[in-house]
C-alpha cells in the first residue's frame, strides 16, 4: 500500500520538463541500438514482445509502471540529446536520442505480440495394454488469456513480456469408443501449486506417459514461461472418465 500511494504521489507532482525531454527514440550510445521510443506517457521497446509502460520522472528519477510493481531508476544526467541513469544492476547507462528517427522502423508501438502465439503441439499415441487398446489424442495451443513475465532488457531495465497460456484438448478412446474428451486449463492445477506462483505461471505441456488396463497418465507441466521454475502433475484419466491428480 506504502509503494502504491508513493507511486501515485510521484506521478501526480511529475517533471513535466524532464518528461518533454525525454520524447523520441533513444538508442545505445555504445552500439547504436534502440533501445526505447518515448511517446506521450509511454515507452515502447524494439522488442515486439515487451509490453509499452507508463512512466514520468519525479525528482531525480525515472519511474516505469510495471504489470505489478512500480521501478524506478536514478536519472544521473538528462539533457535534449543525452540521458544518462543506473540500471538494475547498479551500471550507469548512456543513451543518446535519434534526432532524425531512423530508427522507428523496429518498433511496433500498436500491437505487441505474444511470445508464444505460434506454439502449437499436438500427439496421437496408441497404447496396448493387458489386451485393451488405447488412443490418446493431445493438442495444446494458446488461448487469450494474457501471462506475463518480468525480464531485463540489453540495458538493464526491467521489460513485461507477453505470452499467452495454454489450453490442452485430450481425447481418450478406449478399444475404440471415446471414454474422455476435455479441454485442460491452468486454473484445474491451481491448488497444487503455491498461490503466488500461479498468477506467473502458465500450463506449458501435457505429456502422455504410460496406460495400464484401468488407466491412462499424462503430465500436465505448469510453470513460469521459458524457465526451468515448473510443478508436474499427474494426471490419471480411467476407464469410465473419471480423474485424479497428484504432485510429482
Amino acid at each position: 500500500m506504502a509503494g502504491c500511494r508513493r507511486g501515485t504521489d510521484t506521478a501526480a507532482n511529475e517533471d513535466r520538463q524532464a518528461k518533454q525531454m525525454l520524447q523520441g527514440i533513444w538508442m545505445d550510445d555504445e552500439n547504436e541500438n534502440a533501445v526505447f521510443w518515448v511517446r506521450g506517457d509511454s515507452i515502447f521497446y524494439p522488442d515486439s514482445t515487451s509490453q509499452p509502460a507508463k512512466f514520468w520522472v519525479y525528482g531525480d528519477s525515472l519511474y516505469i509502471q510495471g504489470h505489478t510493481e512500480l521501478r524506478h531508476y536514478k536519472i544521473t544526467k538528462q539533457a535534449p540529446h543525452l540521458f544518462k541513469f543506473i540500471n538494475e544492476m547498479g551500471d550507469e547507462v548512456k543513451l543518446t536520442k535519434d534526432s532524425g528517427e531512423t530508427l522507428r522502423g523496429q518498433f511496433n508501438v500498436y500491437r505487441p505480440y505474444a511470445i508464444n502465439v505460434l506454439r502449437h503441439y499436438s500427439s496421437d499415441t496408441l497404447f496396448h495394454a493387458e489386451g485393451s487398446r488405447w488412443e490418446v489424442k493431445v493438442k495444446v495451443e494458446p488461448t487469450t488469456d494474457p501471462v506475463i513475465k518480468t525480464d531485463y532488457n540489453d540495458v538493464g531495465i526491467e521489460v513485461d513480456n507477453l505470452y499467452l497460456d495454454n489450453q490442452a484438448h485430450v481425447t481418450v478412446l478406449f478399444d475404440g469408443v471415446v471414454v474422455y474428451n476435455h479441454d485442460f486449463v491452468k486454473g484445474e492445477f491451481e491448488r497444487y501449486m503455491p498461490k503466488d506462483m500461479v498468477s506467473k505461471s502458465m500450463l506449458r505441456y501435457m505429456d502422455l506417459f504410460g496406460a495400464d488396463s484401468t488407466s491412462v497418465y499424462l503430465d500436465a507441466t505448469v510453470g513460469i514461461p521459458d524457465a526451468s521454475s515448473s510443478y508436474v502433475i499427474e494426471t490419471r484419466i480411467q476407464r469410465d472418465g473419471k480423474t485424479s491428480m497428484r504432485v510429482k
